[in-house]
């Protein structure tokens, strides 16, 4: 078993800190599991990506092969990403800054506006949409997030982290109950 996640979008949005949270949760539920990550020169504004391998077996090669899960934090990361998808994958964007997608199992998440109006701190988006990886990934459980969150989060935004964390869990599972995915022949556009 071999369940691969990239997390991608702009540095600043937490992306790193999103998957190192989201592999330490991997190793607490005794996974093999290798975190890459990869970001521009640019301290905000440039790209940013955090892949997480799990693997109930020693994992022999450390980058992704083909991805279970994409998280898209904006419309770059999407449109650069969504090629290293299996046919099978998951996209979840931010509703908010993503407009196309070209992919049958889409979720359609609104992480900037919910972070933004609902939470009223955007810094925590980034926990928010961990929340909705994690509704509709069986490979790690809230608890173990929960605890890689208290492990890595500064003094002082712990309690506001794992507020988003809970909030992105219960978002995505909203929306979970009325999904549907449509097919779509080819799947990636050209």
């Amino acid at each position: 078993m071999r369940y691969e996640i990239r997390l991608a979008g702009s540095g600043g949005q937490g992306v790193i800190l999103a998957g190192l949270i989201l592999a330490e949760a991997g190793i607490l539920e005794k996974y093999h599991v290798i975190q890459n990550q990869n970001y521009g020169p640019e301290a905000r504004g440039g790209t940013s990506v955090s892949e997480v391998i799990f693997s109930d077996a020693e994992i022999d090669y450390p980058r992704t092969l083909g991805l279970d899960i994409l998280l898209a934090f904006n419309q770059r990361a999407c449109d650069e990403n969504i090629k290293d998808m299996k046919p099978e994958g998951m996209v979840i964007i931010d509703a908010d800054l993503v407009e196309k997608v070209f992919w049958g199992k889409v979720v359609r998440v609104p992480f900037s506006g919910w972070a933004q109006n609902k939470l009223k701190d955007q810094r925590v988006v980034n926990m928010l949409a961990l929340g909705a990886v994690v509704a509709f990934c069986d490979r790690v459980s809230s608890r173990s997030i929960r605890k890689a969150i208290i492990k890595r989060m500064p003094r002082g935004t712990t309690q506001s982290n794992l507020s988003a964390f809970q909030a992105g869990i219960k978002l995505a599972r909203g929306l979970k109950k009325g999904l549907t995915f449509q097919e779509i022949e080819g799947s990636v556009e050209v």
